[in-house]
């Protein structure tokens, strides 16, 4: 009897390791660090002007992402007039908000970019966001998502924080659900079949 129960249980087994190796709630983290902020040459006497990089930890396989950014108007804002002949970080379409390199350093097709919308007066940079245009799987690991370059205010420090938040991702891999509704069904299959081959016999 034991015997018969064996492989049943390692495929229980299997499937329980599949489910818990991807983990519940690993969503991976964007965020931004002031350790990470590049500065830049700036426009005019008195304004310094920097990019900040939002990273992305702890991805696996992503296949699209969303953020947005808050500050404090009255001491940064995203720099809306920079210059694409001169500044990297300026885009001649998109401007300030520039795409990273964690999507085009393996993509073999453009990767969707859109650089969201700026509210300076509000202190938001809102909906920036990004697409694999590959076939899955999408990147995996850390990365740089997008570069924001900002600038100080007459009066500004640029010491306040930059936050993210509007975080959404999705991923190529299953989710946790998927994969415990496959362990079940895999389970359950091999149950019946022990069954049927017992009434057989």
């Amino acid at each position: 009897m034991m015997r018969k129960h064996s492989w049943l249980r390692a495929l229980a087994l299997a499937s329980f390791a599949a489910f818990v190796s991807y983990g519940v709630g690993a969503d991976p983290i964007i965020s931004v660090n002031p350790a990470d902020y590049l500065p830049t040459p700036p426009p005019y006497p008195g304004s310094t002007v920097f990019v900040v990089p939002v990273e992305i930890t702890g991805a696996v396989q992503v296949t699209s992402w969303q953020f947005s950014l808050t500050f404090d108007p009255t001491d940064v804002q995203v720099n809306t007039s920079c210059d694409p002949t001169t500044d990297p970080f300026c885009d001649p379409i998109f401007g300030p908000v520039t795409q990273g390199p964690f999507f085009l350093n393996t993509a073999l097709f453009p990767p969707f970019f859109d650089p969201g919308f700026i509210f300076n007066n509000l202190g938001l940079l809102d909906a920036v966001a990004g697409a694999w245009q590959d076939p899955p799987p999408g990147p995996s690991g850390d990365g740089i998502l997008a570069y924001v370059e900002f600038i100080t205010t007459e009066n500004g420090t640029g010491a306040s924080p930059i936050t993210v938040t509007g975080v959404s991702t999705t991923s190529s891999v299953p989710e946790p659900g998927t994969l415990a509704l496959l362990a079940g069904g895999l389970v359950l299959l091999a149950r019946r079949r022990l069954a049927d081959r017992r009434s057989r016999n």
